[in-house]
């Protein structure tokens, strides 16, 4: 919710600083993305926004503020649902939230009914700009490893791969011309590059149709994406792995960033309203932006993981805008 707050010293010591993330720079930075991109914006989370130290109905409320569209369902909204009396408290909350909540593979007892009654869909479908785009969300089942053993009675996590396949098929017979994967399950596409090049992983810089340093082995991302057939899903956006990825992965485009409120990541996806078909050429999965309050002068962002002592501020832009960030309402 708040921006991470990193002091610079100087020899003046003089009291400066630099901002990074926080909900009011997402704001600021969306509001720029939105306003160069009037019709063509959809803006979602692959999940886990719920923390321990911050209220659900609190972080609801901003994610109202920042107009989500979609949120599919990750691990964390799993364990505070299971530890608050079920889905009963994610149904009150739903009732407040104006995106939706999608869950295409996780089932209560026997059947996602279950998780239909409280508000949770299997799937969605936005229409934007005049093309229906569809949302499928998945947890890849290992999971249940992370769920103890008395939060876990009752609940099942379908066959991932299975349930992509079956709501892809669902939502373009409902006429979904575009579908957007929305998965629980990180990647890692960095550390292995970041060692061989002897730089900081947030260094790393991507050639999207090169996957050569994703940690594939035993991942069950990539194995899932190994089963579904490459017409099944469009775009992917992913969670649950503190790393950047912008790579063609088994073919699909996935993006994924760090987390933590500090990053929007952003993908250019086509569609050929004469042919009615993704134009998958033009597809662009673009690096993560960091969300910057101030600019380093000499190299105009926020990286602060090498030394920033000294270093003069400027303001951030975003798309040739100058961010201006403002305060938050207060829940």
């Amino acid at each position: 919710i708040d921006p991470e707050i990193h002091p610079i010293k100087n020899r003046f010591q003089e009291n400066r600083s630099i901002s990074i993330g926080g909900i009011a720079a997402a704001k600021s930075y969306l509001d720029i993305f939105r306003q160069s991109y009037p019709n063509e914006t959809i803006y979602v989370d692959a999940g886990s926004i719920l923390t321990a130290n911050l209220s659900a109905h609190k972080t609801f409320f901003y994610m109202n503020y920042l107009n989500l569209d979609v949120l599919g369902l990750g691990l964390n909204e799993v364990l505070f649902s299971q530890n608050h009396r079920k889905a009963k408290s994610l149904k009150n909350l739903r009732k407040k939230s104006n995106f939706d909540i999608i869950s295409s593979n996780l089932s209560y007892l026997v059947s996602n009914k279950q998780l239909d009654q409280y508000g949770i869909a299997t799937n969605s479908i936005k229409e934007v700009n005049g093309v229906k785009v569809g949302f499928i969300s998945v947890l890849t089942q290992d999971l249940s490893n992370k769920i103890s053993d008395k939060d876990i009675n009752g609940l099942h996590i379908e066959n991932p791969a299975r349930s992509i396949i079956l709501n892809s098929n669902i939502l373009r017979r409902k006429g979904a011309q575009i579908i957007i994967l929305l998965a629980n399950q990180g990647i890692d596409c960095t550390s292995k590059e970041a060692a061989e090049d002897d730089i900081h992983p947030l260094k790393v810089n991507f050639y999207p149709g090169k996957d050569d340093f994703c940690a594939k082995e035993n991942n069950k991302l990539y194995e899932v994406l190994s089963k579904i057939p490459k017409t099944s899903i469009d775009l992917i956006f992913t969670s649950g792995n503190k790393s950047k990825v912008v790579n063609y992965i088994n073919k699909f485009p996935v993006i994924q960033n760090p987390g933590e409120g500090k990053y929007l990541s952003w993908a250019e996806v086509f569609f050929d309203t004469k042919h009615q078909k993704i134009d998958s050429g033009k597809t662009v999965i673009h690096q993560p932006v960091q969300l910057c309050h101030q600019f380093f002068k000499d190299h105009q962002d926020c990286f602060t993981a090498e030394g920033i002592e000294n270093k003069e501020l400027m303001p951030a832009f975003f798309m040739g805008v100058e961010v201006d960030i403002k305060e938050i309402p207060k829940k």
